[in-house]
């Protein structure tokens, strides 16, 4: 189960880069101008912080119960959801920045 929540979180973030730089090269034949995928890129801007948040504290807590507050040995998955984290709040804050009212 942990592989499959690490790949997901992994890959929502990279999705939404995708469908920028997708629509902004106009290679989705118009699906970016329709309201599903308005819903889809709302969904995954909400969705794709929460997961990898939910991936960091998931990842904390193995390592605090694994080494019983011991020193954690394993610190590149913790590295990993953090970097994941803060890469997921920069694509969404860069979104954010070219909304246009």
């Amino acid at each position: 189960m942990m592989p499959f929540s690490r790949v997901i979180a992994m890959v929502l973030p990279q999705s939404l880069i995708f469908l920028l730089v997708a629509a902004s090269h106009d290679m989705l034949g118009g699906w970016n101008q329709t309201d599903e995928a308005l819903g889809t890129v709302l969904i995954l801007l909400l969705l794709s912080p929460v997961v990898t948040l939910a991936l960091l504290v998931t990842e904390l807590f193995r390592c605090y119960k694994a080494n019983k507050g011991e020193r954690c040995k394993t610190l590149l998955f913790i590295v990993l959801a953090i970097v994941l984290f803060v890469e997921a709040l920069a694509i969404d804050l860069y979104f954010l920045s070219q909304l246009r009212m």
